[in-house]
């Protein structure tokens, strides 16, 4: 399936205001230990939050996209989520929703060319939805890169943070914590960006991530930036893409329910 996708509002991307105060470098104990313990809470809580995402660039089959949506937590991450993202391709734009609840997964996506065409539909009837299981890239993992993801903030601490003061985020004062790593697979899936820490082998990427992560008085992210450099092992000219996510809402109820069954098709 052609992958493309979000429920709720794009939201816009609002500045980020940094005083010209000075940066100190923080043992990662300080500069990200306690955001990524006010994440496991809000995991073991089984708490929620809503998300934003604005992609650009990077290596193809890459597209420029919007994401937004909301994810549900269980003790170990992302129990479920609802989002549609939205891809500009050449001549059309690619639109998608997908669904997931534990390892169900529900999606309906379309390619509409500038014309008004409808030139992919899956499934074909519109306003129907496919159905499947869960597979590995299609949910949330530990090896992606996101500003919520305790595994990517436990691999960037070890490679050294700083930390400064962020400002005002949407009327909340945050800490920017900041650094670069370099990783040996850099990757797309479904899911999102991802990483490892082991070469990927021929026909893979490996690259640099320089990220920024604004979090709040509770050590709860608020907004999350990367510059992901991917490398192909072959070598060539480095395919450079800009991530920036915005976080809202953590807490907040969240209701996620499967579509209605007579509108689930009867295959892919």
């Amino acid at each position: 399936m052609k992958r493309m996708s979000v429920a709720l509002v794009v939201a816009g991307l609002l500045s980020v205001t940094i005083p010209g105060g000075a940066v100190h470098a923080a043992p990662a104990s300080e500069s990200l230990g306690s955001v990524v313990d006010a994440i496991k809470k809000q995991f073991a809580k089984k708490s929620s939050v809503r998300f934003s995402v604005r992609r650009r660039g990077g290596p193809p089959p890459s597209e420029d996209l919007k994401i937004s949506g909301a994810y549900r937590f269980k003790a170990s991450g992302m129990y479920a989520a609802d989002l549609t993202e939205i891809s500009y391709e050449k001549a059309a734009t690619g639109r998608s929703r997908e669904i997931t609840i534990g390892r169900e997964f529900y999606s309906q996506s379309y390619v509409r060319s500038d014309e008004g065409k409808y030139t992919w539909k899956s499934p074909p009837t519109l306003g129907e939805w496919a159905y499947g299981r869960n597979f590995a890239g299609v949910v949330w993992g530990k090896d992606l890169v996101n500003g919520i993801n305790p595994g990517f903030l436990e691999l960037v601490a070890s490679h050294g943070a700083t930390s400064s003061d962020g400002g005002t985020f949407e009327g909340v004062k945050t800490t920017l914590h900041s650094g670069t790593v370099t990783v040996l697979d850099l990757g797309e899936q479904q899911a999102g960006i991802s990483f490892g820490t082991e070469d990927g082998g021929p026909g893979h990427s490996g690259g640099q991530i320089t990220w920024k992560l604004w979090a709040g008085p509770d050590n709860l992210p608020r907004r999350f930036h990367a510059i992901m450099k991917f490398t192909r092992s072959e070598g060539g000219k480095a395919q450079t893409m800009t991530m920036n996510i915005i976080y809202r809402g953590w807490g907040t109820p969240v209701k996620i329910t499967a579509p209605p069954k007579h509108l689930i098709a009867d295959g892919w």
